[in-house]
C-alpha cells in the first residue's frame, strides 16, 4: 500500500523507479532522487520486498535468520527507515509491494514459497504495470539482467519490472484496471562504473581493509559495468550530504558497513556520480548524458 502522497503531481517530468529492498533507493539512486526533487520533478518509488531477511548490521538484537518474530519486527523497522529516507530525498510517491525478502544468494530462504524470488512473475509485473499506468512516467529505472550484483530479489525485480513495461503498454492486458495503456519514453538500468568501483577498492585496500582486490585470482571483468557501456552519469556532489543522510537512516543495514562509511567520508573524490545505462529510448540519447530527462 502507498505510504505517501497518492495524488499525481504535474511538476516537471515523472521518474519511476523499481527497487528490491528498503535502502536500495539510496545506494544506487539516492543522488538522482534528491536532484530530481530539487529540480521540480515528480518521483515514484516502488519497493518490492519488506526486507525482512536483510543482513542486520545496526540492530544486533534482531536475528531474522532465526526467528519469524524477528523478521516481522525487522520488516517494521525497515519500513520506518524507508519512509524516513524517502522524506529526506523528497520522493513524491512511495509504494511497497509487500513481498518477503528472499535472503542473500545461497541462503536456505531462497527456496521458500513466500520469498519474492519465487513469486508469480505475472502477478508481480501486473502490480507494477498498474502503477505505471496510474502515474504515466517519462523515465523508468530498475536493475540490469544480473540484478546489479546477483541478489535473488534484484534478479526478480529486474524480470518483473521489465515485464511490467510491456504489460503497461499492451492494449489488451489489464482492461479491468480502467487505466489507459502507457509507454515509458526512456528506460534505464542502474550501474556501477567499473573504474569507480576499482578506484574505491584500491583506496580501501590502502586503509587496510579487505576487498576483492586481495583475491589472487581477481578478475576485474566480473565487477561493475564497463565504462564504455555507461550512457548517463549524474553529478551527485550537490546533493551528497542528503543522499548519505538518507542512506544512513537505514541504520539496520549500515552499522559496521565500512564500504558505505568510506563513501560517506571520501565520496567527494571517489564517488562523484551515479551511473546508468539507457536500454530503451524513444528520443535520441547521446553518450555522456548528464540527466535522465535529457531530450524529453
Amino acid at each position: 500500500m502507498p505510504v505517501m502522497d497518492t495524488s499525481i503531481s504535474s511538476r516537471g517530468f515523472i521518474l519511476f523507479l523499481v527497487h528490491a529492498h528498503p535502502d536500495d533507493e539510496c545506494s544506487g539512486t539516492g543522488g538522482l532522487l534528491a536532484r530530481s526533487a530539487r529540480e521540480g520533478h515528480t518521483s515514484v518509488l516502488i519497493t518490492c520486498t519488506n526486507g525482512d531477511r536483510g543482513e542486520v548490521k545496526g540492530l544486533p538484537f534482531l536475528h531474522p535468520k532465526k526467528s519469524a518474530e524477528d523478521r516481522r519486527r525487522l520488516a517494521e523497522v525497515r519500513q520506518w527507515e524507508l519512509e524516513q529516507a524517502a522524506e529526506i530525498l523528497g520522493i513524491t510517491h512511495l509504494h511497497q509491494l509487500g513481498y518477503s525478502d528472499s535472503g542473500m544468494d545461497g541462503w536456505e530462504s531462497n527456496v521458500q514459497s513466500n520469498a519474492f524470488a519465487n513469486a508469480d512473475l505475472t502477478e508481480a509485473a501486473e502490480k507494477i504495470a498498474r502503477l505505471i499506468r496510474q502515474y504515466r512516467p517519462e523515465v523508468f529505472i530498475t536493475y540490469n539482467e544480473q540484478g546489479g550484483y546477483g541478489h535473488p530479489d534484484h534478479l526478480m525485480t529486474h524480470r518483473a519490472a521489465m515485464a511490467a513495461l510491456e504489460i503497461a503498454e499492451d492494449e489488451i492486458r489489464l482492461r479491468d484496471s480502467g487505466l489507459a495503456p502507457w509507454r515509458v519514453r526512456k528506460v534505464y538500468h542502474t550501474a556501477w562504473a567499473r573504474s569507480q568501483l576499482l578506484r574505491t577498492w584500491w583506496w580501501m585496500s590502502r586503509l587496510g581493509r579487505k576487498t576483492p582486490l586481495d583475491d589472487p585470482d581477481f578478475d576485474e571483468s566480473k565487477y561493475g559495468t564497463p565504462d564504455e557501456m555507461i550512457t548517463t552519469q549524474i553529478d551527485i556532489n550537490p546533493v551528497r550530504r542528503k543522499k548519505m543522510r538518507a542512506l544512513f537512516t537505514h541504520k539496520s543495514q549500515m552499522g559496521g558497513n565500512f564500504f558505505w562509511w568510506f563513501f560517506r567520508l571520501a565520496g567527494r573524490w571517489v564517488y562523484k556520480q551515479e551511473s546508468f545505462v539507457c536500454v530503451r529510448s524513444d528520443v535520441p540519447v547521446r553518450k555522456g548524458e548528464r540527466s535522465v530527462f535529457e531530450g524529453l
